[in-house]
């Protein structure tokens, strides 16, 4: 295909720059933390190319405009959607292949970035499940082009079109600084605080800003802008935001400099204009396959099958290049074709929604566990878990009568423990109280969340009114939470009067879900085990938890040691029930399992507790803690000595769907 005479060979590789920075993101966050800035350097491409084009003079009509955008945008896209689809058919469980179909459908809508809304964030950990999540981007872009001429027809003969786009650029920079602080999903996925950005280019074109001669800092500048923001920037800042204007701006600064020795010399090198010219189906492609190597590798793929992946996609995007886009870019009259193709995955999509992810496609034998559904859990329906319907915390948290109080507080993990424990306690002669909340560990002050130190501040003030002979302290513990505070949390427990604290140890933490472990190993070795040793965390953190509960002289019951050995996880109670519903959350079964266990640990006075340790029992079993002075000046919970600490796993990772936090 011979370039037209408008072809820029620097902004293919500028497309390289971009494309390499979020491969590269994907692969290894460690090795470009900020590389998620691609995209926003591929919006302002795209809004200097398609204004360039829309005001030519002599511009094609909007007909034919949006016939080229479909030749462009649909072959790569149905072509990844189908294949996407087909892998998913026999990797996914049906709730996350129904996912798939709704995702499916959004792409088809071009609205996957509002469909993302709905969903977690795109920095969340469980987004690594979500093979489809990238196409957020496609939305967006999909949005500008449909509206975008639209506008520039209602300008045309304004003699304020300038000023109209730069009041549109202010407006969206505002609204995206705002919601990057307000609300993180908004600000990432919405299409009015993305809008700045594919504007930023228009501006470019329509104001003619681009320099002949005399750029070559103002192209070195930009370029490194660029790599800066993929070296220095990281998920855990507030993006986009302010912080976008860095990439943005420098894309702008390299778009406008055509002539700088950058532009001539590295982005129109040969290399660079290759990579670029395939980087739209190597965006496509290359997320699919690392995600469902991610699932079947229990989230832990190593070095060697991650570049294998990667070389997987570039192959499939050079093959999509040459033997898909370029022979459909030459076709007339293809876009009602491929408009019928594109709806007609969507409507496979829905297909797999009203099917609910076809659970038939698993033997017998597996449908139970291919099945489990966290949200079924009759434990996160309780009118004391701060996420159920009409949940609150009140008195009705707190089971009524005389006999002695153990009272649960903790987060969802405390939540799924809940109807065991409240089962035990009966037989043991106590009354339950409960205060559970999402993502809050039972830690006053510890200023992770407004929701959660209002939550927690609640639920103090209840037990301090309450005094519970037993208050037994759940989550999922880990090197994140404020152990500082968690001391001082249990000094104001036993000045409000509390006999007993009992902190109960983390869960197992599997990688990609219990039962897709499950059905990973029966897949490859055609059996359904006991225990597992793949993909499931270490004991780092239960170690951290049994060391601090010494130290602050509070009994410590690990969960741990009762699922897990040396080397392996229990992952089903004798009955055939799977231990945990997901990453972490144990299932009603799980749960009463493990409360057979611990009951006795918990539900019993500081005398029987003496008398236990006089005996020498317990603390084997269940690492009781030590009576020892609280000295909240030393740490002897930290876990520097401990060789287990370099076994734990990364904390975004960790988290599973306990939180909805940017890894």
């Amino acid at each position: 295909m011979k370039p037209s005479e408008h072809y820029r060979p620097d902004i293919d590789g500028l497309r390289a720059v971009s494309i390499l920075l979020v491969v590269g993101y994907h692969m290894h966050p460690w090795m470009l933390p900020g590389g998620f800035v691609g995209v926003d350097v591929f919006f302002v491409i795209s809004g200097f190319l398609i204004t360039r084009i829309l005001l030519t003079p002599g511009s094609i009509p909007l007909a034919t405009f949006y016939a080229r955008r479909i030749k462009r945008i649909f072959p790569a896209l149905i072509a990844v959607l189908v294949a996407t689809y087909a892998i998913g058919w026999f990797v996914l469980l049906p709730q996350p292949f129904r996912l798939l179909g709704e995702n499916i459908v959004a792409s088809a809508l071009f609205a996957s970035n509002l469909f993302q809304l709905g969903q977690v964030g795109y920095f969340a950990s469980l987004a690594a499940e979500n093979p489809l999540i990238h196409l957020w981007s496609l939305g967006v872009e999909e949005q500008f082009y449909i509206f975008w001429p639209l506008g520039l027809v209602l300008l045309r003969r304004s003699p304020y079109r300038r000023r109209y786009i730069l009041g549109a650029i202010l407006l969206s920079l505002v609204a995206s600084v705002v919601l990057a602080r307000a609300n993180l999903n908004w600000g990432f996925y919405a299409p009015m605080p993305r809008a700045w950005e594919l504007l930023i280019g228009g501006l470019l074109a329509e104001a003619n800003l681009v320099r002949k001669s005399g750029s070559n800092f103002l192209g070195a500048i930009g370029l490194g802008a660029i790599v800066a923001s993929g070296l220095l920037f990281d998920r855990s800042m507030p993006f986009p935001g302010a912080l976008a204007l860095v990439p943005v701006l420098g894309a702008a600064l390299v778009i406008a400099s055509p002539s700088a020795v950058t532009n001539r010399m590295l982005l129109s090198s040969r290399p660079a204009v290759q990579l670029g010219l395939v980087s739209y189906p190597l965006y496509l492609w290359h997320w699919p396959l690392l995600a469902y190597l991610g699932i079947l590798r229990h989230g832990v793929p190593n070095f060697i099958e991650i570049w294998a992946a990667v070389l997987a996609a570039g192959v499939l995007s050079i093959l999509t290049y040459r033997f898909i886009e370029l022979p459909v870019c030459h076709r007339r009259n293809v876009a009602p074709v491929l408009s019928i193709a594109l709806a007609s995955i969507g409507a496979i999509g829905l297909v797999t929604i009203a099917s609910a992810g076809f659970l038939w496609r698993f033997p017998p034998e597996l449908q139970a566990i291919a099945a489990v559904n966290t949200e079924d859990n009759p434990a996160f329906r309780d009118h004391c878990f701060l996420e159920a319907p009409g949940s609150s915390f009140d008195a009705s948290c707190v089971e009524p009568g005389d006999r002695p109080l153990v009272l649960l507080w903790g987060d969802s993990n405390a939540a799924a423990l809940y109807p065991a424990v409240s089962d035990a306690a009966r037989q043991s002669s106590f009354r339950v109280a409960r205060f559970t909340a999402p993502g809050c560990a039972p830690i006053l002050d510890a200023g992770r969340s407004a929701s959660c130190a209002e939550a927690n501040g609640k639920a103090f003030a209840l037990i301090a009114a309450r005094r519970p002979d037993i208050v037994v302290l759940h989550a999922m513990w880990g090197f994140d939470n404020d152990l500082k505070k968690l001391a001082s949390t249990i000094v104001a427990l036993r000045g409000a009067g509390v006999q007993r604290v009992v902190v109960l140890g983390p869960p197992p933490v599997w990688k990609r879900t219990l039962p897709h472990a499950i059905i990973n190993h029966y897949r490859f070795a055609h059996e359904l085990p006991e225990r597992l040793a793949a993909g499931v965390s270490g004991p780092a953190e239960d170690e951290l938890m049994a060391n601090f509960s010494r130290s602050a002289g509070v009994d410590f019951v690990s969960l741990r040691k009762v699922l897990c050995d040396e080397r392996q996880c229990l992952i089903r109670t004798p009955a055939g029930e799977v231990i945990a519903t997901d990453t972490i959350h144990l299932s009603p079964g799980g749960a009463k399992l493990v409360i057979d266990v611990i009951g006795r640990d918990l539900f019993h006075g500081p005398e029987h507790q003496q008398d236990q340790r006089a005996n020498g029992q317990g603390e084997l079993d269940h690492f009781p803690g030590q009576a020892v002075p609280l000295d909240l000046q030393s740490e002897p919970w930290q876990c520097a000595p401990h060789r287990a600490c370099r076994e734990r796993f990364d904390d975004n990772e960790r988290k599973g769907n306990a939180r909805d936090e940017r890894p």
